[in-house]
């Protein structure tokens, strides 16, 4: 029996629910206490939506990486044009791909950066550091009204001498910046990040 491209969707579609449950159980498994913060997420595969899709407006999945030197004294951010705050680097997930790819993807197309490579705490746990929902405000030049955002976020190293090419399209700026700066950051999950990395003995000294 031949597949039709809607049979092909819809495994698809359970293919990537499936990774993405694997992927929450593990987190979950590393850091129980955070699991309050998915339950939207949750629901939303529970009920079989497809949270791959711009076009969800209750949740989609979104992928940033958190980018260190090799001194893990500073971290690479580019200045958002929408939120005007300087954030990781990322964006929307876009099958095929793993969400690892997703965030290395946008990150080269937003800085310029090519070569990317998980971190050694990446290597150990194959997770991302961080799952964050989170409300996103509407987008009257987008026709997008307010939606949520199910963030993946990967931390990686790469190189700080490499010439920085900000996507002018998309960021405004894209800069190296010492990590204590994201201690002091205007936006809360910015701060919230820091903090976390700062636990897990992430930052160098």
């Amino acid at each position: 029996m031949q597949c039709t491209p809607r049979d092909a969707n819809s495994q698809t579609l359970r293919r990537f629910s499936a990774d993405l449950l694997a992927i929450l159980r593990a987190y979950h498994t590393r850091f129980p206490e955070e699991a309050i913060r998915h339950e939207t997420l949750l629901a939303q595969l529970a009920a079989g939506e497809d949270v791959s899709i711009r076009s969800n407006m209750r949740g989609h999945v979104t992928t940033s990486a958190t980018i260190l030197n090799a001194r893990r004294d500073k971290v690479l951010l580019i200045h958002h044009r929408i939120f005007r705050n300087w954030l990781p680097p990322g964006g929307h997930y876009e099958s095929p791909g793993s969400l690892w790819d997703s965030a290395v993807r946008e990150t080269s197309e937003e800085t310029g950066v090519r070569i990317i490579a998980p971190h050694p705490w990446t290597v150990e746990f194959g997770l991302p550091v961080d799952v964050d929902t989170h409300p996103i405000p509407a987008r009257p030049e987008k026709d997008e009204g307010p939606h949520v955002h199910h963030d993946f976020r990967f931390l990686a190293v790469a190189s700080d001498d490499d010439v920085l090419v900000a996507d002018l399209s998309e960021v405004t700026a894209a800069r190296w910046t010492p990590v204590d700066e994201l201690h002091t950051s205007p936006d809360e999950r910015v701060r919230a990040l820091h903090g976390k990395l700062a636990r897990l003995g992430i930052f160098a000294g």
